[in-house]
């Protein structure tokens, strides 16, 4: 995956973001992605949907392989 400035935090940091953040990039400031938690308010949109592209495609791969179970 290529890199993207998303920074992976907690669900804590997420909850705490999303309560508090006056200002973002895009119209997000956190992403849940699985159990995942990304803060994102310094990606623009076009960023932003780059980043949620290559998560998809990862989890496609993921799913292909047999890495994982869709649940």
């Amino acid at each position: 995956m290529r890199y993207h400035k998303a920074t992976p935090i907690c669900k804590v940091e997420a909850d705490f973001i999303a309560d508090t953040s006056l200002s973002s990039l895009n119209e997000n400031v956190v992403i849940c992605h699985g159990e995942q938690w990304y803060d994102v308010r310094g990606m623009t949109e076009k960023e932003l949907d780059d980043f949620l592209a290559d998560l998809l495609r990862a989890r496609l791969e993921e799913l292909r392989a047999g890495a994982v179970v869709p649940h």
